[in-house]
């Protein structure tokens, strides 16, 4: 079991790094503001103040062995930090945050419009940054931003849609990128359809009797292939089964409120209705009680239902374990009460872990301190 003793040094090394990262920001963005000021004050015409400020940050960048770039993002950054979202500055300069998290919350502050915005960003974002990872924090940021403007969020969609591409980036090696620029919805039908063929190939060859020793992401490549090369309509007919919860009053349109994908990611509220009228579309009504355990799921028998394996996916998106981003239908349906030992097969009882977790709490190297919330509320916005 980790000693309590390590877990302080290693929180005291983060703190210290992340101090440091604050410092070298607010030496950047001090020297930054009082050389341009010097530089506004003089008489030089405007094109020399632009090309005297572009030499400020020739100079500590060139200083600091990083781009221009980078000098001009920290600037930025920190300069919107300071005015939108002072508490979330203060959390950097005393090592809660680093200078990722720090720049994470920066690009959303950024990107919010309205005052009252910022100040529920900076009321709720302090908390969760501390305790998730970067990759967690970034999707919070999306999901967080989908629901406080969602009409600003949809323009920004719609814009960004307009950018759909599909391009091809070739190797030294005899292979290639092909990259789809798409939806965020239809990305995800077609993964998962891909996902799910897949699965479903045979693990011996029908006629030969060889055994398919491909892995996982081999099959999908040559599956991807052989849809693409042997297609011979362009009508979309995709039956996979895409996991979306959203709010009833966001999907009848009494609000404007995101629909999320089992991994949290938001998704435009028109286009979840869209799907919904679709004659493939089914529906499973997931009630959930206050602190989001799943209602009228409970069975006795030591292997869950599928309807109570649906319910626990969508209640938990990924593997429970803190900073795990490791998909549900990659996980395990793990007894926190172990059956043996009385532990009931009910949702108050189970929680998705993914193989190597599994293990690690079936042979007792995982304490619960270890697990997140269930993503459907443990980590919603305000």
């Amino acid at each position: 079991m980790t000693s309590e003793l390590p877990a302080r040094a290693f929180d005291a090394a983060r703190r210290a790094r992340a101090r440091a990262e604050f410092a070298e920001w607010e030496l950047i963005a001090q020297h930054h503001t009082r050389r341009v000021a010097e530089i506004d004050r003089s008489d030089e015409i405007v094109l020399s103040k632009d090309l005297a400020r572009r030499e400020v940050t020739l100079e500590i960048a060139q200083a600091l062995k990083v781009t221009e770039r980078r000098v001009w993002a920290v600037v930025f950054e920190a300069e919107t930090l300071q005015e939108r979202t002072p508490l979330v500055w203060e959390a950097f300069r005393s090592g809660d945050l680093d200078a990722g998290r720090a720049s994470a919350i920066a690009d959303t502050a950024e990107r919010l419009v309205e005052r009252e915005s910022w100040a529920r960003l900076e009321r709720s974002v302090i908390g969760y940054a501390a305790t998730h990872t970067l990759g967690e924090l970034r999707t919070w940021l999306r999901r967080f931003r989908a629901r406080v403007e969602p009409e600003e969020t949809a323009v920004e969609t719609a814009k960004a849609l307009e950018e759909r591409r599909v391009s091809v980036t070739h190797n030294t090696d005899g292979t290639s990128w092909l990259n789809a620029l798409l939806p965020t919805g239809l990305a995800i039908a077609a993964a998962e359809r891909l996902r799910r063929a897949a699965k479903a190939e045979p693990g011996i060859h029908p006629e030969t009797g060889v055994r398919d020793t491909r892995t996982r992401d081999q099959k999908q490549a040559d599956i991807l292939g052989r849809w693409l090369t042997s297609c011979t309509g362009t009508t979309t007919d995709i039956h996979a089964e895409i996991a979306i919860s959203i709010a009833a009053t966001d999907l009848v349109g009494y609000t404007e409120g995101p629909g999320l994908t089992r991994d949290g990611e938001p998704l435009d509220a028109a286009w979840v209705r869209e799907l919904a009228a679709s004659e493939h579309t089914v529906f499973r009504r997931l009630v959930l009680d206050p602190v989001g355990r799943v209602m009228d799921t409970t069975v006795l028998a030591y292997r869950p239902t599928e309807s109570l394996r649906q319910a626990l996916h969508w209640r938990d998106g990924t593997c429970r374990v803190a900073g795990c981003r490791a998909p549900v239908f990659e996980t395990d349906l793990d007894h926190a009460k172990d059956y043996d030992s009385g532990g009931e097969t009910s949702a108050r009882n189970l929680r998705c872990l993914c193989r190597k977790h599994h293990n690690m709490k079936s042979h007792g190297h995982l304490d619960d301190r270890f697990l997140d919330e269930p993503a459907t509320y443990g980590s919603a916005t305000p």
